[in-house]
This record gives C-alpha cells, structure tokens and sequence, in this order.
C-alpha cells in the first residue's frame, strides 16, 4: 500500500494542483497527513505516556487502499474540458498546418504550370520568329533571284537589242549597197536599151527638140519585147511612130538574160522610157 501511495498520490496531487490550484492540493495533503497518523496510534495503549514535545519530521507514508472506492481518480470537469480544449486547439493547428501545406503545394503547382506555360510562350514565340526569319530570308533570296534574273534578262534584251541593231545596220548597209548596185544595173541596162533604140531610130522630118514621148516597155527575162504603150504623145505623131519602129527593130535585148532575176522582175518586167529627138541622135 505505500507503494502505491508513493506513486499513486504525486500524480494526483499533479493533476489536482493542475486543475484546482495550490491551495486545495495543500488540503488534501494534510487530511491524508491526519488519517495517517490516526491509523499508526489505533493500536497503542490506552493510556499512552506523554512526552515532552520534540521535533519531528514529516514524511510521506502510504494510504491504505479503500475498499469500496475505484482505483482511479476521475479527472475534474474543467481539466476534460481544458484537455478537448488543446485537443481541438492541436486539431485546429493540425488542420491549419495541412490547409498550409495543401495550400503551399497548390500554389507551387500554380507557378510551376505559370512557368511551363511562360517556358512554352517564349517556345513558341521563338519558333514563330525563327519561321519569321527564315521566310524573311527565303524572301530576300528570292528577291535576289529575281533582280539576278531580271539582270540577267535585261542584260539579254540589252544584248538581243544591240545584235538586232547591228543586224539591222547591216541589213540597212546590205540594202544600201544593194539598192545602188540595182540602180547602177538599171540605169546601165536602160542605158543600153536606149542606145540599141537609138541605133534603129530614123529621125522623122516633122521631129524637132524638146519633144518628149513617154513609152512603157514590157519585156521579157530573154529580152524579147511584148508590148509597148504610148503613156504620152509628143504631139508628133510622126515622132511617136518612130519611136515605136525602133524600139521593135532593137529587139530582142539579149543582154537582160545576164540581169538577176530578182532586178529583172522589179525594174525591167515593165519599163518606162522618156525620148527626145536631140537625146535619139547619134
């Protein structure tokens, strides 16, 4: 039983001064002091010899277990409700530090997704300027392309252009040359069918100067005469029918058959000639 009372009554003294406060735990000490004391004496003798008072010391001794009291001691109403008080303080505390925790972990997946979606933004912001500056580069090679072609082309038509122009020169020039050698070819063979026309020529008594008869002449590529035309009259008929007998009596110009073709055909096909008697004069 002291036993117990040595462990038993320091713990309920704690929990009593715990929930009532020094002044009752100091009660209960010194009625369970007197209960002691009055158990120790039961048994003396009736008569018990008195003794000078003397100091003594206290000491804690064991109580005898009650026998019809419960080995526990109920804990006082305002300690329970003290105890669910820090219990649901802690719960609260508990709860705050999760709702914390919950609410930290909530706000670092928050930033993390701001970061991924900042980190995939500034992706597809730098793959829209790489595709920016690779159509930007795409379009100066073009261009560059084209003004190389166009370059290219312009130097062509330069070229083209200038080759034209020296063959038109040329052309010209070859026309030129050619135009003076079918005028000097036809005024020698015009000469020479004048000066045949004027051998045959008789000159009629009725002629006289600065008549003029304008005659047409169609011949042919072997200088045969086959037709001739009085474009104008003289006024002498005399003259005109001269004129007309010569030109029959020269015939054939043999030498047309040495003359090209192609000057043939544009000067000598039909030719006009212009005679005066002082011009028919040997």
């Amino acid at each position: 039983m002291k036993r117990w009372f040595n462990i038993a009554f320091p713990a309920f003294i704690s929990r009593v001064t715990e929930g009532y406060g020094f002044s009752v735990a100091l009660s209960l000490i010194l009625h369970l002091m007197m209960f002691g004391v009055l158990l120790v004496n039961w048994s003396a003798d009736a008569h018990p010899k008195i003794a000078p008072p003397v100091p003594i010391s206290a000491a804690l001794v064991s109580l005898p277990e009650p026998a019809a009291k419960p080995q526990t001691v109920r804990k006082p109403a305002q300690s329970q409700v003290e105890q669910k008080r820090k219990e649901e303080a802690k719960r609260r505390a508990e709860a705050k530090k999760t709702a914390e925790a919950k609410r930290k972990k909530a706000e670092q997946h928050r930033k993390e997704q701001e970061r991924q979606k900042a980190l995939a933004l500034k992706r597809e912001e730098e793959r829209k300027k790489d595709e920016l500056r690779k159509k930007e580069e795409a379009a100066r090679e073009r261009q560059e392309l084209e003004r190389r072609q166009r370059e290219k082309e312009q130097k062509r038509k330069e070229q083209q252009a200038l080759e034209q122009a020296m063959a038109m020169e040329q052309q010209a020039l070859a026309a030129a040359q050619q135009l003076e050698h079918d005028q000097l070819l036809q005024a020698q063979y015009a000469a020479l069918i004048k000066n045949l026309t004027s051998r045959y020529w008789s000159r009629p008594p009725s002629a006289r100067n600065n008549m003029v008869a304008e005659i047409r002449i169609s011949l042919s590529p072997f200088g045969d005469v086959l037709d001739i035309t009085m474009l104008k009259s003289s006024g002498n008929d005399e003259f005109d029918r001269s004129v007309i007998q010569a030109i029959r009596r020269a015939s054939p110009f043999s030498e047309l058959k040495d003359l090209e073709r192609r000057i043939f055909e544009q000067h000598f096909r039909r030719i006009t000639f212009r005679f005066r008697p002082e011009d028919l004069v040997k």
